[in-house]
């Protein structure tokens, strides 16, 4: 059974069932509310002039968000350059100041930004879109096994108690063979109580 991302519910009877999240819409998200928590990449600005990550790489329709948790004052500013923008988005980030979640349904390929005032000493990066991640589940024998294709090539599992993963009991996990190229993952060492499920996303892995 394909579906992009999943999530995939693995039952104590170890029946897997495929449910489709969701549609999003050109709206405002709260993660954990609206949105899976690991569909929004959140970007910090702190003392030093940099984005972490500077370089968020988002699968089609996921989102990313930037927080200012410095004292500076900076912006957010869509452009392939300093002083030129393209007009996709601009936001101010004053301190303590967070933006929406910023929905990425570009064609797949890379986004620079940058921060205004701070362009010129470096402070800017790439928001890349990649295109759909497309996840077969399969089972057998207590033993789960995801494979998928497309992304980015760099990977990361996120397997919750719950469908919008949100802590306390969500984890994320590497693929098959501990590095982030994999394009497997088995899970054979846990399965849920009773009456309860796992949820499973295959997301891409942001490097810098």
């Amino acid at each position: 059974m394909n579906r992009r991302h999943l999530p995939v519910r693995v039952l104590a009877i170890l029946s897997v069932a495929v449910a489709l999240l969701p549609s999003r819409e050109a709206r405002a998200v709260e993660p954990g509310v609206d949105v899976a928590v690991p569909r929004v990449t959140l970007s910090l600005i702190g003392a030093a002039f940099a984005f972490v990550p500077a370089n968020p790489v988002v699968e089609q329709g996921d989102f990313v968000r930037w927080r200012n948790v410095g004292s500076g004052i900076h912006t957010s500013t869509s452009g392939p350059g300093c002083g030129v923008v393209d007009g996709q988005w601009d936001f101010s980030l004053g301190p303590g100041i967070q933006t929406p979640a910023l929905p990425f349904g570009q064609p797949p390929g890379g986004i620079p930004y940058h921060c205004t005032p701070h362009c010129g000493l470096g402070m800017a990066g790439t928001v890349t879109v990649t295109d759909l991640i497309d996840v077969k589940a399969t089972h057998g024998a207590g033993i789960l096994m995801l494979s998928w294709t497309g992304g980015s090539g760099h990977y990361q599992v996120f397997r919750s108690d719950n469908a919008l993963f949100n802590p306390p009991n969500t984890q994320t996990l590497n693929p098959d063979g501990g590095f982030d190229s994999g394009t497997t993952f088995t899970d054979s060492t846990s399965q849920p109580a009773t009456g309860k499920a796992f949820f499973y996303l295959v997301m891409n892995k942001t490097l810098s």
